[in-house]
């Protein structure tokens, strides 16, 4: 499992081995979007509205 994190405020997001979609912080509001596949942690985040 991975463990998914903002990139912006580090507050852990979810653990997962396979995700692909986005997901809002709870925190800092950003969204974040995923894509996790096979052992591969791939995070960018997008402006939030």
């Amino acid at each position: 499992m991975k463990e998914i994190r903002c990139p912006k405020c580090n507050q852990l997001l979810l653990k997962a081995d396979i995700c692909i979609g986005e997901i809002k912080c709870i925190r800092c509001k950003e969204i974040v979007k995923l894509n996790v596949k096979n052992d591969r942690v791939s995070n960018t985040t997008k402006d939030s509205e």
